[in-house]
């Protein structure tokens, strides 16, 4: 029965995050007195994309070509990695240190092929995108470190539960999920740590490594994109979020908070600017701090 749900979560994910992305772009649009695009957007502009012929730049290599499947198959297999309805079923892999190294993966191949574009753009994209990713990781660490703590293994397991009985319980979980709100905008590239919508290409970061992209390339960008987009908050639900026994209600939950997140993130996305990319750093060293205080104050508990 855990097999099932755990394929009903991984192909409700698969099939609605160009929706969950899209809503976040309609709800920033209105808020900032804009029409803005439609919800279904996304599924028109990858299909548009996927029927279009695919060139590449003159001086790229294979890599450029291959970087895109790569993306998409490191974060298809992060997606099977977390049990999204709170249980995993015997002898699934569900352990966070292999989701950090699949979406380093998953960053590394985008860099590689904006450094084998060849072009200004992409380079610059690629440099950023790399430096972000080494302050990510960190922050990350810290934000589930309390996970170690509590079970003593890299385990991807919801913590609420636990947290709720524990001595300062609530004020790690506090902790963490402040820190982890943090990482998951500079890990989906959105305000204020970068912009999705720019068309600078000075202030781009992850938009400039697809810069040179084209059709069936560009569409399977857009769709690790969008697909990254609902993954990481589906781990952040899974690990910090509310859950019950039952895991049929627990995937239930997570269908109500995926579109739920996005609305928020819209919200926060039109209430900030950009951040200069010299502040970067010290907003993901705040991200990693607030993380470590959530383990500090776990660390006296009598678990």
């Amino acid at each position: 029965m855990l097999m099932l749900i755990q394929f009903a979560g991984i192909l409700a994910v698969l099939i609605t995050s160009p929706l969950i992305w899209g809503l976040t772009q309609t709800v920033k649009a209105r808020l900032q007195g804009r029409h803005g695009p439609s919800v279904w957007q996304m599924y028109r502009v990858i299909a548009k994309n996927w029927r279009k012929d695919t060139t590449a730049p003159e001086f790229s290599s294979w890599i450029f070509r291959l970087a895109p499947s790569v993306s998409l198959a490191a974060l298809l297999a992060v997606l099977t990695s977390i049990p999204l309805s709170g249980k995993s079923p015997a002898g699934w892999p569900h352990d966070i240190l292999t989701v950090f190294f699949l979406l380093a993966l998953e960053r590394f191949w985008m860099s590689l092929a904006g450094l084998d574009s060849s072009g200004t753009f992409g380079g610059l994209g690629a440099s950023r995108t790399s430096t972000i990713g080494t302050g990510i990781e960190p922050a990350m660490l810290a934000a589930f470190g309390v996970m170690w703590r509590l079970h003593g293994n890299s385990s991807i397991i919801p913590l609420a539960p636990i947290l709720i009985r524990a001595p300062n319980g609530a004020v790690a979980w506090g902790f963490a999920a402040c820190s982890f709100v943090m990482i998951m905008l500079a890990e989906l590239g959105r305000l204020p740590v970068d912009n999705p919508d720019t068309h600078l290409e000075l202030t781009m970061v992850h938009e400039a490594t697809i810069l040179e992209a084209n059709g069936r390339l560009l569409a399977l960008s857009q769709a690790a994109m969008t697909l990254k987009f609902s993954i990481i908050m589906a781990l952040g639900w899974t690990i910090l979020g509310p859950h019950t026994a039952s895991p049929w209600l627990n995937l239930a939950f997570l269908v109500v908070e995926l579109p739920a997140t996005s609305v928020i993130l819209g919200w926060i996305e039109s209430r900030f600017t950009k951040l200069r990319y010299f502040q970067l750093p010290t907003y993901l060293s705040i991200a990693a701090g607030v993380g470590m205080l959530g383990f500090i104050f776990l660390g006296g508990s009598n678990l």
